[in-house]
């Protein structure tokens, strides 16, 4: 086993949060003249720009890699209340509809010169913050942009572990996020659950493990948790190897790419 790999060893809504920011820049009437004229096209990436409070927000139209030309992809930068990634598609030129588990209304793109911002279909004029074009946060949402191309970087991570004996994994939890405890490698990395950034600098993740068995004293469960890096866990698919020892009382933990 590499022993570069690392050890362990165990003994709000968005309309809402981006509405509670920024409405001192939003105009007052309603006009929602598009004065950008036709030439605008939403293409590229857009960042926000002016926050009140800091907030920033990158935004991708089409250039995603391994996704259509009409997907549009939002980040919501750390430091936002609502941070995190938001995935829709233009369901006509100039209007967003997103996903289905974001709960959001369409969102209306309209051009202001060389600006833009969104104009959210759900009944109200909420301000969104105004865009300029301009590039992605390196490594906002775990993607970077390569060659003109946003590429995924995130990662996933199940446990390989046989539950069918005494001993039993009962769940694992890294940054807090559950991640699937499977028998074999067959099909874990089907796996949707993303492995979370962390905090600080080095992306420190605490991750925790409860499992049960039978002792000489009969039947015990425990948790315990250690911590890791974001780094260990490399882009795509990644396995946790379990391995007791110890008179069960050990077990390491080993990111395999």
């Amino acid at each position: 086993m590499n022993l570069s790999f690392a050890r362990l060893l165990l003994g709000c809504v968005l309309s809402t949060s981006l509405s509670a920011c920024d409405t001192s820049v939003a105009d007052d009437d309603d006009d929602d003249t598009d004065t950008g004229g036709d030439n605008m096209v939403v293409t590229g990436i857009w960042n926000r720009y002016g926050s009140e409070y800091g907030y920033q927000t990158d935004i991708a139209y089409g250039g995603i890699a391994g996704q259509s030309s009409d997907r549009v992809y939002m980040c919501e930068l750390p430091g936002s209340p609502s941070a995190g990634l938001y995935k829709g598609r233009l369901i006509s030129p100039r209007m967003i509809r997103w996903d289905a588990n974001h709960n959001l209304p369409d969102y209306e793109v309209v051009f202001e010169g060389t600006t833009m911002r969104f104009k959210p279909q759900n009944g109200t004029n909420t301000f969104l913050g105004q865009y300029r074009q301009g590039t992605w946060t390196p490594g906002a949402c775990d993607f970077t942009l390569k060659d003109g191309e946003l590429i995924d970087n995130s990662s996933t991570a199940y446990v390989v572990f046989d539950n069918s004996g005494e001993m039993k994994i009962n769940s694992v939890k890294i940054g807090g996020e559950g991640i699937p405890v499977k028998a074999s490698a067959e099909t874990a990395c089907s796996v949707t659950t993303l492995i979370p950034p962390g905090t600080g600098s080095n992306g420190d993740l605490t991750v925790s493990i409860s499992y049960s068995g039978v002792g000489v004293n009969g039947p015990y469960s425990r948790t315990q948790t250690q911590s890791m890096y974001r780094s260990d866990f490399k882009p795509g698919c990644n396995k946790l190897a379990v391995e007791f020892g110890c008179g069960a009382l050990a077990v390491c933990v080993y990111p395999v790419p």
